[in-house]
């Protein structure tokens, strides 16, 4: 009976030990009935005799310092050595030690492995180690990592995308990662600088020039020594001829101007290297306004005294002793004694090129016949060579008539024509008179003034053949009115149809500017004439 009962346990044992999950090494069998699941070198687990299931296997992938420590980014400076850490683990968890990991560049040829071999084994946590560098300090730009380990037959792999840039690290001399240097910016941005001596109002004697170094990969590379060189050379002061690039790989130039315009370029070298480059033209123009370049006009001279508001512009052009318009800003005030000049806000203007304007207008207080306006025009400069301010100032003057003054003179005459001396007809009957239309005081009519003759016999027909519409004029007389008069010569026609006598025609003249009319009278005797036949 115990022969039986030993035979017996032995039997069941075995049937429960082939009835086991399978595969894993010292494995603890499970009971049931259905499929099992091989979680790999450890625990079989599974609900009885039926199929085994593989263990899956994740595999990952981190980049960390040459200390151990994990790198956030995906980027590591040329000079650097850095570690891939590859771990594989179980779908559940589980490290899988003594595993081969192989790992590989794709195709940019960057990196160098450490070992050259690129594989390593799994330890207890499932982790293998690798270095990796650039092969060289300019082997810049973007690669692909990745690690591999197969396990049964199946190959698990993870990837990761990594930067190599030319990043500075100590000890490192950085003019070894330049690859090239651009020219970025000017101030001022209108790469424009003034003479010397001509600051002030906005102006600048002085220019900054930025450059900027980079590597293969256009990243900046700070602490790059950099050389400056003015071309042509002593036109302007280079105020550093070296330098060196900051964080951001910028370097800056200083430039200031000298007593003469010029315009001069700025080269850039990288210390050491066969890389330049160099700045946009930058010129040295622009000096401080003087009294001989100070023009005033006007865009009409002979203004209507009777319409309030009629205008002129008066334009300002300023320059400096080289014909070069002086830098904007430059401000100049306007001032009159007969009506207005300027705007609420001010009573000048500020120059832009050089330019700018201001307007007239009629308004009280008017002046009298024969009486000019000044427009006065100042503006004050500043000369840092001869050390104090210089006041420029000009008078532009203007006309401004009423047409209840205007009338017909002969030249040369102040006394208006009330009649006319006896036409010399010719022999189609047909006489001309010249004369002048104006004022008493010698002004012209407001420009554009019209005048119009009616005659009121019918034998005698007149007509203005020239001297009208009044074209504007930018006379040149004197405050004072002593230079000759600026009246509008003026030609009439006479024409008799068949005068078999002698008789008087009475002529109606009219002037017209915008709604204000004036009428004179004037008589024209004439002897009996009939075109010949």
């Amino acid at each position: 009976m115990k022969i039986h009962n030993c035979v017996l346990a032995i039997v069941m044992s075995a049937a429960l030990a082939a009835c086991g999950g399978g595969g894993g090494s010292a494995g603890t069998p499970g009971f049931g009935g259905g499929t099992g699941t091989d979680t790999g070198g450890g625990t079989d687990t599974g609900t009885g005799g039926g199929t085994v299931t593989p263990a899956s296997y994740v595999m990952q992938l981190q980049l960390q310092n040459s200390a151990g420590a994990d790198i956030a980014s995906n980027s590591f400076a040329a000079s650097d050595t850095v570690k891939l850490l590859a771990t594989l683990k179980t779908s559940a968890g589980a490290a899988a030690p003594n595993e081969v990991v192989t790992f590989a560049e794709s195709g940019s040829g960057l990196l160098q492995f450490t070992p050259t071999a690129a594989t390593a084994l799994t330890n207890a946590s499932g982790q293998a180690v690798i270095e990796i560098k650039a092969k060289a300090l300019d082997a810049l730009g973007a690669t692909t990592v990745s690690a591999t380990a197969t396990v049964a037959g199946t190959a698990y792999a993870a990837s990761r995308n990594l930067a190599v840039t030319g990043a500075v690290v100590e000890g490192v001399d950085p003019q070894t990662l330049a690859k090239g240097v651009n020219f970025v910016a000017a101030v001022p941005a209108d790469k424009s600088i003034v003479i010397a001596g001509a600051g002030g109002n906005g102006r600048s004697e002085t220019a900054i020039l930025q450059y900027k170094v980079v590597d293969g990969t256009g990243a900046a590379v700070p602490g790059v020594r950099v050389t400056f060189e003015a071309i042509p050379a002593n036109v302007v002061t280079l105020n550093s001829t070296t330098g060196t690039t900051d964080a951001s790989g910028l370097v800056a130039a200083s430039v200031s101007s000298k007593t003469t315009p010029t315009s001069v370029v700025v080269k850039a070298t990288v210390a050491g290297a066969a890389l330049l480059t160099q700045s946009d033209t930058l010129t040295v123009t622009t000096g401080t306004a003087v009294p001989a370049a100070f023009d005033l006009s006007a865009s009409k001279h002979v203004l209507n005294l009777n319409l309030s508001g009629d205008s002129s512009t008066i334009r300002i052009a300023v320059a400096d002793a080289n014909g070069n318009p002086v830098a904007d800003g430059f401000p100049v005030v306007a001032t009159t004694t007969y009506g207005r000049v300027g705007s609420s806000d001010r009573g000048g203007c500020t120059t832009v090129n050089g330019i700018c304007e201001v307007e007239y207008q009629v308004q009280n207080p008017r002046p009298a016949d024969g009486v000019r306006i000044p427009i006065v025009v100042t503006g004050q400069a500043y000369s840092a060579l001869q050390g104090r301010d210089i006041t420029i100032s000009d008078t532009i003057y203007l006309n401004a008539t009423s047409v209840s003054w205007v009338n017909l003179f002969p030249v040369g005459s102040n006394t208006p024509v009330t009649s006319f001396p006896l036409p010399e007809f010719d022999g189609t009957c047909k006489a001309m008179w010249t004369g002048e239309l104006g004022t008493n005081a010698g002004f012209a009519a407001p420009a554009g003034a019209t005048l119009a003759v009616e005659s009121t016999s019918p034998v005698l027909t007149a007509a203005v053949t020239s001297g009208v519409p009044v074209m504007d004029s930018p006379n040149t007389r004197a405050p004072d009115a002593t230079s000759p008069n600026s009246r509008t010569r003026t030609v009439l026609s006479f024409t008799l149809n068949n005068a078999t006598a002698n008789g008087t025609a009475n002529l109606l003249f009219t002037v017209t500017a915008g709604t204000s009319v004036q009428q004179f009278a004037a008589t024209v005797p004439y002897r009996a004439c009939t075109p010949a036949t």
